[in-house]
Parts: structure tokens; sequence; C-alpha cells
């Protein structure tokens, strides 16, 4: 393939993949206006579907940085849209209305409205075909008005119904789906772009592929519940865009820049790569202990006192004892819910407080089952920061919650 062959090819990867993102873009500020008892499906009717007392209102998006808005570029969007109309009883129809949302490279600075005289225009289609006797290529007249079965009372009455919604260009518009989630949300914009877009473009691709008509459909108070901060997902996607060093410092400004500011109780689940070995592991809860932890506050009062919770899953019964061995060696005070040898698990051990006679400076929880009684036994306010490679574990909703994704524990190391 030779080189403008190439950059044109990489370009039109390019513009599919933005036309992909625009249209989730759309979706999610459709969501995000709806209002009251509103829901709207995605790859319902059209890309998407808002359902309101009063109507039902269908958007297909187009965003096309190369091409002007034509009456070719509508008779594409208008002929699906036209021929469900017509499938509806009369009744239904008054409650239909449809809009062409995108973006062209060239269009009126006003959003055109269309008569009969110019949809009739449009559906007038001059394709090319082959004369079989020539083998010329001929031009011909399609009528697809005529071809839909539309009455030209039906087509007005389609026309009414029908309006074009021009939208700015990807970045500007991405910037304004960023600034109504922070507006929504109640986070900064910075916070937003961080993780609040990615996770909201995550669930709306999630819905977008759902299998069913059902789990295709949401609210804006089910969307905003699902990406909302006590259920931050930081996206893969950030990770990769950003680079390490540049998503490192977001973070750590965003979560963990000030530090020893409340006595809540820290839950830091740590799921890490294989070759993160205990040396690794060991050096990472060193320093989330020497940041996290009050052990060494000996004029804090002991209702505001703490120590970090700590919790591997998969990581193998000798591995965690040799970390916690490790740990003692360097003279620090743990609990871990057991007593003695032998002893079942306790949260009234797991939960001992934090003393100038005993200082507990980090609480370990062996399994996923011993996690959750610990969270069920925490009387403050709680905070899970999963750090991990894969996929994060499920916390139940009720927690507020950060799942970081990281490559390493050195990486780790730098976000907290």
């Amino acid at each position: 393939m030779a080189e403008i062959e190439l950059l044109e090819a990489q370009r039109e990867a390019t513009a599919t993949i933005r036309g992909y993102i625009y249209q989730f873009d759309a979706s999610i500020l459709t969501v995000l206006d709806a209002t009251g008892s509103d829901t709207v499906t995605v790859e319902g009717v059209e890309d998407f579907d808002v359902l309101s007392e009063d109507a039902d209102t269908h958007g297909q998006v187009k965003y096309y940085e190369a091409q002007k808005l034509t009456d070719a570029t509508v008779r594409d969007a208008v002929l699906p849209m036209l021929e469900g109309f017509l499938r509806y009883p009369v009744e239904i129809r008054k409650r239909k209305r449809y809009i062409l949302y995108g973006h062209f490279k060239q269009a009126p600075d006003e959003a055109p409205t269309y008569s009969l005289a110019d949809m009739q225009r449009i559906l007038v289609q001059r394709p090319y075909k082959v004369d079989e006797t020539t083998g010329e290529k001929v031009r011909i007249e399609l009528n697809l008005q005529n071809k839909a079965g539309a009455s030209d009372e039906e087509l007005t009455d389609f026309c009414d119904r029908f309006s074009v919604q021009l939208s700015e260009p990807f970045d500007t518009h991405r910037t304004r789906v960023i600034a109504k989630l922070a507006a929504l949300l109640g986070v900064s914009k910075t916070e937003a772009k961080a993780y609040s877009y990615p996770s909201a473009l995550t669930a709306m691709a999630s819905l977008s592929t759902a299998a069913t008509r059902q789990s295709r459909t949401t609210s804006r108070a089910a969307f905003l519940q699902l990406i909302r901060p006590n259920v931050a997902i930081y996206s893969a996607w950030a990770l990769r865009e950003e680079g390490e060093n540049a998503y490192c410092r977001k973070i750590r400004e965003l979560y963990f820049a000030r530090l020893n500011i409340d006595s809540r109780n820290r839950f830091f689940v740590l799921a890490l790569a294989d070759v993160d070995g205990t040396d690794e592991l060991h050096g990472l809860v060193q320093h989330i202990i020497s940041r996290w932890s009050s052990h060494r506050m000996g004029r804090k009062p002991a209702k505001e006192r703490y120590a970090p919770f700590f919790f591997f899953p998969g990581l193998a019964d000798t591995d965690l004892a040799e970390l916690k061995g490790r740990l003692v060696d360097d003279g620090h005070k743990i609990t871990d819910g057991y007593a003695y040898q032998g002893a079942r698990f306790s949260t009234d051990h797991l939960m001992l407080p934090q003393t100038p006679g005993y200082p507990v400076s980090a609480r370990f929880v062996g399994n996923a089952d011993e996690f959750e009684k610990a969270l069920l036994a925490a009387k403050r306010a709680r905070l899970v920061i999963q750090l991990y490679t894969g996929d994060p574990n499920v916390i139940t909703p009720a927690v507020q919650h950060i799942a970081i994704p990281v490559n390493s524990a050195s990486m780790a190391k730098k976000i907290v």
C-alpha cells in the first residue's frame, strides 16, 4: 500500500472510532438532560430514544468531520425514520418526534427546517444503473416517498415531527459532556475528566451492547448513581492515554494529596501483578502505613486514631504470613482477627484500639469473607481503595469505593 493510501486508511479508521465515541457522548448528554420520569433507551428504535409522558423522541447521531449537511445526508437518516413512523397506528404517531443530531464539516448557522416540498426533494434519489443492453452507466430516478408508501399528508405530518439539532466538533462536544457531569455530580472539572467521563463512557458502552431493550434503558438518576464518586472506577483507557507518571500524579492530586485529614476506616485492596513479590508488597505496605496510619502520633485523641486495613485477593497464605512477619520484625504492631493460634476470626480482635501501649499500625484480613465482616464491623466512615491489575473486586455499593488500575506495586506507591 502506498504511503498516501496508508494515511487515508488510518484517517478513515480514526474517523469511524471518533464517530462511535461521539454517539456515546451524545447519548450520555441525552441521559443527563432527561428529566422527571423520562427514560432513555440506547440502540433502540434509533441511536437513542427518550420516552416521556407526552412524547417518544427518537434520535439518530451523525458525526461527519469531512462531509457537508446535504440532502443525501438527511435522506440517509430520514428514510428509516419515515418507514418506522408509517408502521405506527395514527394515534401512536401523535406521540412521535424524530431528531437528526450531529456535527458536519459545513452546515447552516441555524438548524434547517424541512417543508413538504423540501422532504419530497430529499426523497428523490438518482443513482447510477448499468444498462443491460449497452453496458453503460445511466442515471435513474427513484421516488422514495412512493416506495415507502407515504401520502403527502403523512409526509407533512412527519416533517412537523422531524428536526435537525446541530452540535459541536468532537473535542468541544466532549468538553460539554465533562462540564455537565461535573455539575450534576458536584465534582471539579478535573475530577470529572479524570474518572467521571471515562466511567460514563464505559457505562454507556455497556448499555449499548446489552442484549435486551430493558437492559439498554436507563434514567438520569440511575445513570448518575452508576458513575457517581462513591463508586468511582478509574478507566484503564485513562492510564494508556495519559501515560503512567501523568496518570499517577492526577489521581494522587485528586484523592491522596491531603493526608491525615480524618479518622475514617481505609481499606486497601491490593491485587497486583504476579511479578510483584513479597519484597515489592512489603515496600508498598510500609509506604501506605507511613502515610495512612496515626500510630506514631502520640498526642492524637483516641477517638481520632486510625490504621489502614489490608486485603490481598489471591495472595497465598504463606506469602501473607511472610509479609506480616516482616512487618512485625520492622517493629510494627498489627492485628489480623486471630487472638491466638487456632482461634476463630474475630472482628473484636481485628479492631483492637490503637493505644500508646499497643500502637497498631496496620490491620489485615485474609479472605473475602473476613473482608466483608471487617466492613460491617467498622464503626467510622469507610473508604475502600482498590489498586489492581486485571479486574477489580466487587464491593457493596453502600461503601465509598475507589478502584484504580495500576501496572505494578511501584506504580501504586506513586499514587498513594
